[in-house]
């Protein structure tokens, strides 16, 4: 069978931009054409087994195998979830001072008057709470702390909005 790799008897002539074949100096004076080298390069194939080892593979390539690539993996997924609950936990915490504030302008007394009084301060209060709501559910609750924490100022904001509305005299 034909090698198709190793093709020195059928070498391709160079040719010129006028269309005629090249020669280099060599070849017209020994009246030979060149011989193409041949190469062979080492096919190593990597194992999931770590205990075996090719003597030509170095410890640096067992290293990096399956299992090394699924630790690093891991380690950048738990990297990332930290910085997820971290990210979501400031944003929670930012919210809920906000809902400190207002319950804290809620319990002062003349805040309570001023609800009592005026309906485009009730309506203000309300939709203040009601943003801040909304701001909580776009939050994604990656973590069960996350969650929790995330529950916790849901239900302070709801409990302020039914006080608000409490605070409102019926006709």
């Amino acid at each position: 069978m034909e090698n198709l790799f190793n093709r020195s008897q059928q070498a391709r002539p160079r040719y010129s931009s006028k269309g005629k074949p090249v020669q280099s100096v060599h070849q017209k004076s020994a009246g030979i054409k060149p011989a193409t080298k041949v190469v062979q390069i080492p096919v190593h194939s990597v194992s999931s087994d770590p205990d075996r080892t090719s003597p030509t593979q170095k410890s640096d390539d067992v290293a990096q195998g399956p299992d090394r690539r699924s630790a690093s993996a891991l380690r950048i997924q738990k990297v990332f979830r930290g910085y997820m609950v971290r990210k979501n936990v400031k944003r929670i915490m930012s919210i809920r001072k906000e809902v400190d504030e207002i319950e804290r302008k809620l319990l002062c007394g003349e805040t309570a008057e001023l609800i009592r009084r005026d309906e485009r301060e009730r309506l203000r209060v309300n939709e203040t709470l009601m943003s801040l709501l909304f701001k909580l559910d776009s939050i994604s609750g990656i973590d069960s702390g996350v969650r929790e924490c995330r529950k916790g100022v849901i239900k302070k904001a709801i409990s302020l909005q039914e006080k608000v509305d409490s605070i409102v005299p019926r006709c």
